[in-house]
């Protein structure tokens, strides 16, 4: 399956990848994942070295409402089951300091496109020079909602979980 797809805009693709048909029936949500230091260190993405570490400040993948995820920048296979995609994802959660543990903000996908808006402002260097090359395709929304989303604290777009959480959420108690 082809899907709209830049790297390093993940937030965008997960625009796009919201509103396609291969996602199925069901209700849809868009994650964030966080973390209180603002990295967030995964394991099997695309843009590290099989078997290092990617560094993302945040990143975006969407679930569907079979309990799959759809991560475009994954080695894991798109799309996988929630739980196997979050332990391939963080198989060291176990040695992660506090500050460094995901924390996963679940926005349903309708009011996450209704809502969000970049105007990729947050992809620009000091000297206004992209830092990475953005989507063929207009920003989305006016003006910048990134920020909301990218939130550690509970008062931000749709409901904020905790590794425990998150896994009970997608039925893997631990």
């Amino acid at each position: 399956m082809a899907f709209r797809y830049q790297p390093f805009y993940c937030e965008e693709n997960a625009w796009w990848l919201c509103a396609e048909p291969a996602l199925g029936d069901g209700p849809r949500q868009v994650v964030f994942v966080v973390s209180l230091e603002g990295a967030c260190p995964m394991a099997a993405q695309q843009s590290a070295r099989p078997g290092a570490l990617c560094w993302w400040d945040y990143h975006v993948v969407v679930l569907d409402g079979a309990g799959r995820l759809w991560d475009l920048d994954t080695r894991l296979g798109c799309p996988v089951p929630a739980r196997l995609w979050l332990r391939g994802s963080f198989p060291f959660i176990e040695r992660l300091p506090v500050a460094l543990q995901p924390l996963f903000r679940l926005v349903p996908a309708a009011a996450y496109r209704a809502s969000f808006a970049s105007d990729r402002s947050h992809m620009r260097g000091a000297d206004g020079g992209w830092l990475h090359p953005p989507p063929s395709w207009p920003p989305i929304g006016s003006g910048m909602r990134l920020a909301a989303y990218r939130s550690t604290s509970a008062g931000g777009p749709g409901e904020l979980l905790d590794w425990p959480r998150m896994l009970r959420r997608v039925g893997d108690g631990g």
